[in-house]
């Protein structure tokens, strides 16, 4: 008999890309073992292999309806050794923030990014993992949506296949003329989330072709171009302004658009039209949390630390949910102490500096390694002598990546805040 009170389960793959490169290590390590005249060393390692990729497999986030828990040996490994956090209750989820990750060597462009955070807690997805839709649909549908950036929302609405995703390429404009500017504005948005833009295009063309006034239209509209411009031409991001400009003169009554539209702004980098539009949305309504985050964000480009803790402040006062509140009173107090105490500025400036140099060393570590990975398996046994510069390379270059991943493990932590100067 069927629980009808029973909480939906989903879990998606985690944490692969870990893996991956564990299992690239191994075998290499393997080959070096076989070298050095270690056959038994080279027999487990090259063992190791296969067995880590098995082991991705079951690395995983769990969404039982209340909790978030991660699962699997590098979940536990980081809770027993590094003390981190594994399970987070769905109510203490800060934010969803969902990045478009450019991919200019593949036929689909552009994935999807989603990071997790709250309370010590990260988890992060990719949209081209199986599961992420369903995923993401569940856990952005119990929270508050003020937790969730435009993207995060645009898969919560639109992340379902529509009705006409499986003949959408055999239809026509005669036939797409005849189903409502609804359905054909959902597929649109369906299209521009799994990568296929041109059919997105022709949607999207026939939605406003019949609802040329709805600013919702026009927004969703915007973000797209966004994304044809970044995988076709620079050209299309002409269209995605003019977009903007016109669903914001249309929207200048819903203050919830015209906040969504000023996160569009900032992506176009037009931070100037970004900025009227939440302080347009904070007019009408007083309590978008966004609109005050995006306000802050802002006034930290501008450099004006005193003015991003009053935005984070107001934020805080701005809404009613706890994990919310909490981390904008949090962000409060450390833009506050940075205006405030010169030495702790100082400290923290020093550390993303090395955070940044850290990203960029650990990312040229991994190309070596994966350039490396290449000689060694094209060059075979033929060429001895390049075979052991590339085994070498790829010994140096993974051992720099695992320690400059456990730097920046340490380095991504704040310095702990000061007492309060009186």
């Amino acid at each position: 008999m069927t629980d009808l009170n029973a909480q939906p389960y989903h879990r998606i793959q985690t944490e692969q890309g870990r893996y991956y490169f564990a299992a690239g290590l191994a075998l290499m390590l393997s080959s070096v073992a076989f070298r050095l005249g270690a056959p038994a060393a080279g027999v487990t390692l090259l063992a190791a292999f296969p067995l880590l990729l098995v082991l991705a497999r079951y690395e995983v986030l769990v969404f039982d309806g209340t909790h978030l828990r991660r699962r699997g040996p590098y979940a536990w490994w980081q809770a027993r050794m590094l003390g981190g956090t594994t399970s987070l209750p769905l109510a203490q989820l800060e934010l969803s923030i969902t990045e478009v990750v450019h991919l200019p060597l593949t036929l689909a462009r552009y994935r999807f990014r989603t990071i997790l955070v709250g309370n010590g807690f990260e988890a992060v997805l990719f949209s081209n993992t199986a599961g992420y839709a369903p995923f993401v649909t569940a856990v952005f549908s119990a929270v508050d949506e003020s937790k969730l950036d435009f993207h995060s929302r645009a898969w919560l609405q639109y992340g379902a296949p529509p009705p006409l995703t499986a003949i959408a390429d055999a239809l026509d404009d005669q036939h797409l003329a005849q189903f409502p500017a609804v359905l054909l504005r959902r597929t649109a948005n369906h299209f521009t989330l799994t990568g296929r833009l041109r059919l997105a295009q022709r949607y999207f063309r026939q939605a406003y072709g019949r609802d040329r006034g709805n600013p919702h239209l026009l927004c969703e509209m915007g973000y797209f171009f966004r994304r044809f411009a970044l995988a076709e031409h620079p050209r299309w991001q002409l269209r995605a302004a003019a977009c903007l400009r016109l669903a914001a003169r249309l929207a200048r009554h819903e203050p919830h658009l015209l906040e969504r539209i000023g996160e569009a702004y900032c992506e176009l980098f037009d931070f100037a039209r970004a900025e009227r539009c939440f302080r347009k949305a904070l007019e009408l309504n007083r309590q978008l949390f966004r609109a005050y985050a995006g306000l802050a964000e802002l006034a930290f480009r501008d450099g004006q630390l005193a003015r991003v803790a009053h935005f984070y402040y107001a934020a805080a006062h701005s809404t009613s949910d706890p994990a919310l509140r909490r981390r904008a009173q949090s962000e409060a107090r450390y833009y506050e102490r940075l205006s405030q105490d010169d030495d702790y500025l100082e400290a923290e400036v020093r550390r993303i500096t090395w955070l940044h140099h850290i990203r960029q060393m650990r990312t040229m570590a991994g190309g070596i390694f994966f350039v490396a990975w290449l000689v060694v398996g094209l060059t075979g046994a033929r060429f001895p002598d390049v075979q052991d510069i590339g085994l070498a390379l790829m010994g140096s270059s993974g051992l720099a990546w695992l320690g400059l991943s456990c730097s920046l493990h340490w380095q991504r932590r704040r310095s702990a805040l000061p007492e309060t100067v009186t």
